[in-house]
């Protein structure tokens, strides 16, 4: 057992030192001195009172030293600090069983069981304090590590990789031939060629969704034009005209004339200008370098009087009616007498009244007049300009009706010039006929002829077996839009050896 020398409070040997204190405890075996003898008289403690045995050094009470003569007078009591500090430790002898006793040789000794306990506390103190230096050592390196991602990631520490090229459908200004701005404003900053880049750039969506649909009627359309515009001074387009293009396409030019006639511009104080834009049409931005070099020779061969593919005006606007400006009131005069009312004798009964003149019908009117006179003309289709141009688009049946259409319409009044873009029934089965034989040729089946009109087919020639025979029908079939209707193909069997 252990006790508290300060309060007496009795303890298990595993403890060192007292809850309510905080004083090292002490054993409370009695304590021997060599040659003591258990047999003699009590001896009292000087600091607690406290009963010992003969021959004890340390009270077990409250450790305080205890004197070694019973009959010399009491010693001072001891230091409190000394009193909570005191241990005996009690070794035995091998030799002769004889018990000895250890007294601390200075007031400052710790006792043995609390040195253990400060030596442990000391051990779990250095385990955490290890512990929180690891955690910080790994938070350290965690953040240095974050700083040196953040520093790769970033675009100082290495070159972002360059964004790859658009494919698709494209529609941009050409490289090679810049956007011309004529007229007495030319040099404004507002009709700059930047700005007219600017406004292309602002505007080409609707010109790219223009061309997809026109994708979507013929997959192998590709164009470029020079589209020329006139910009009012209040920004506004006054007309927009198609000179010239490396593939006529009416419905693409329709398309583009309209969505630019759109377009808004910087307004100033100046004169009207005219901007020719080199625009490009391309399945794939590989396709524009070929289409650029085709529109500078047709613009390089274009005569300056050279009438517009296709042009159109923007509709007119009512100009503003001037303010007028407030006049002063005259002072009041009197209002002089009424004049005697004179009527104007009636005209006759039997006088008729002179007729209403009839209006002149428009240029469309006229031109549109002139085709449906006649039935070879009915899918003819045209666009009008204003200073009299008319472009004519849609197909007829051959050349000779080509020619006559635009023959009848250069006859109408007003007509200044004809663009004729018909195209022909018997061009576009010729083409096909063209596809089907190379097709056949291709084959092994160049003995047989094709002749196509309209929508149907018709074979010819010979070959040497059955199944060369249907096989040259598959393949005209699948070559052009058409279906064989008759198939005058021989059957002429070679010699034995195939020849």
């Amino acid at each position: 057992m252990k006790k508290c020398p300060s309060c007496n409070r009795t303890y298990p040997d595993n403890e060192s030192f007292c809850e309510t204190d905080g004083v090292a405890l002490i054993r409370s075996d009695p304590a021997f001195v060599a040659g003591g003898s258990p047999g003699g008289g009590a001896v009292e403690c000087p600091v607690c009172g406290g009963r010992a045995e003969p021959g004890e050094v340390i009270c077990n009470f409250c450790g305080a030293r205890l004197a070694q003569d019973t009959t010399s007078a009491r010693p001072q009591s001891p230091r409190p600090a000394e009193a909570r500090t005191a241990m005996s430790s009690q070794t035995g002898s091998r030799g002769s069983g004889q018990m000895t006793s250890r007294i601390p040789d200075s007031e400052d000794e710790e006792p043995e069981e609390g040195g253990r306990s400060l030596t442990t506390i000391a051990y779990i103190a250095a385990a955490v304090i290890a512990l929180i230096g690891g955690a910080w050592l790994a938070l350290h390196l965690s953040a240095r590590e974050s700083v040196k991602q953040v520093a790769s990631a970033s675009p100082s520490a290495a070159a972002s990789p360059a964004p790859a090229a658009p494919s698709g459908p494209i529609v941009a200004l050409a490289n090679t031939i810049s956007v011309q701005v004529a007229g007495e404003s030319a040099s404004a900053p507002e009709r700059s060629s930047d700005t007219m880049r600017k406004v292309f750039d602002d505007g080409k969506r609707t010109l790219l969704d223009a061309y997809r649909r026109a994708l979507a009627g013929d997959s192998t359309t590709n164009d470029g034009m020079i589209l020329r515009v006139r910009i009012m001074p209040d920004g506004s387009v006054g007309a927009v005209t198609v000179r010239t293009s490396t593939a006529p396409n009416p419905s693409l030019d329709a398309d583009v004339v309209k969505d630019v006639s759109g377009w808004s511009y910087p307004p100033f104080g100046g004169g009207q200008v005219e901007a020719d834009y080199p625009i490009v049409f391309a399945h794939d931005p590989t396709e524009q370098g070929s289409i650029e070099s085709a529109l500078g020779t047709k613009l390089a061969n274009l005569s300056p009087n050279e009438p517009p593919e296709y042009g159109a005006s923007a509709a007119p606007t009512s100009a503003p009616s001037p303010a007028v400006a407030a006049v002063p009131s005259a002072p009041a005069t009197p209002a002089p007498p009424p004049a005697p009312v004179v009527r104007a004798p009636r005209p006759p009964r039997h006088v008729a009244a002179a007729p209403k003149p009839v209006p002149t019908p428009s240029l469309r009117n006229r031109v549109t007049e002139a085709l449906r006179a006649n039935r070879n003309f009915g899918r003819v289709q045209f666009y009008t300009d204003p200073d009299g141009t008319v472009v004519l688009f849609g197909k007829v049946f051959d050349d000779k009706a080509k020619a006559a259409a635009e023959r009848t319409v250069r006859a109408v009044v007003g007509v200044t010039s004809v663009a004729n873009n018909l195209t022909t029934d018997t061009a576009t089965w010729r083409q096909q006929q063209a596809q089907v034989q190379s097709q056949l040729a291709n084959a092994g089946l160049d003995k047989v002829t094709v002749k196509i009109i309209g929508k149907d087919a018709f074979l010819s020639g010979e070959v040497k077996t059955d199944a060369e025979r249907d096989r040259a029908v598959t393949i005209t079939e699948g070559a052009a839009p058409v279906i064989v209707r008759e198939n005058l193909i021989m059957v002429k069997p070679g010699s034995v050896f195939g020849f």
